[in-house]
């Protein structure tokens, strides 16, 4: 699988803006034979976190916006995975969206939120698994339960976009390893980069393969990188075949973490 990472820092309530980002992006990655091209957190209505900034005709134009990149990938033939704003029962979502070359539309509403983003998006209840890929977002990375489950479900690629800050990018830097090792996974990471509004996002997008080690990272500045991912050796991990990790789903004890799933 041939992955491309489109790293840009997305212009706060300007969707027209970020569209034509992501659109050269994606042409970009298409060119260059990507099969899913990924794209940050939010980066249609960019990182607004005041609940009145979601207005309809800006909710509006992100689903415009979201189907003139849909059939851009479909003629493209090429998958692609990004976060936008999403109008679901109950208010309002901070979505992850897998549109697939076949028209396919995944939403997965982020389920772990810091107390600024609980007061605009409602809290999703459902992890989800797509094929090869479990969808996540930005903070859901540092609760390692909720990639475990994700892997438990058949991932063999975790797919994370973000909107992670400088402030507190220790955070990103220090779980995302144990997140691709102790789950012998593939993990891409997406994030906004640069100086937005008030907000200085720590980009450095990367992929990291199930042995922990980066095989891609970009710096802060927009921009689009690719890399080939091998999914089949992902299983000869897991089975033992390659023997270069521990079998660490193998060796598992659930019959003692009912604790862990206790308020």
């Amino acid at each position: 699988m041939r992955i491309a990472l489109g790293q840009f820092g997305a212009a706060l309530g300007d969707v027209d803006v970020n569209l034509v980002r992501a659109r050269r992006l994606l042409a970009d990655a298409a060119q260059r034979g990507a099969d899913l091209v990924c794209f940050p957190e939010l980066c249609l209505s960019g990182y607004l976190l005041e609940a009145a900034d979601y207005t309809d005709s800006l909710l509006d134009a992100v689903e415009a916006a979201e189907q003139v990149l849909a059939d851009d990938a479909q003629r493209a033939a090429v998958s692609l995975i990004y976060g936008a704003p999403a109008r679901v029962p109950g208010g309002l979502a901070n979505a992850v969206v897998l549109r697939e070359p076949g028209g396919a539309r995944v939403l997965y509403a982020k389920t772990h939120m810091d107390e600024l983003e609980r007061r605009v998006f409602v809290p999703g209840d459902e992890f989800v698994v797509a094929g090869e890929l479990g969808l996540a977002c930005c903070y859901d990375l540092a609760f390692p339960e909720m990639t475990r489950s994700l892997t438990l479900r058949g991932a063999r690629v975790l797919v994370a976009p973000m909107a992670w800050e400088v402030e507190r990018g220790f955070v990103m830097q220090s779980v995302i390893e144990a997140r691709a090792v102790e789950n012998v996974a593939y993990l891409v990471c997406i994030n906004q980069a640069g100086s937005v509004g008030p907000f200085r996002f720590r980009g450095s997008s990367c992929v990291l393969d199930p042995l922990g080690r980066t095989v891609l990272e970009l710096g802060n500045d927009e921009g689009l990188e690719l890399v080939d991912l091998d999914l089949e050796w992902v299983e000869r991990l897991r089975n033992r075949t390659d023997e270069r990790t521990y079998p660490l789903l193998d060796d598992r004890r659930p019959d003692l973490y009912d604790g862990v799933a206790r308020p």
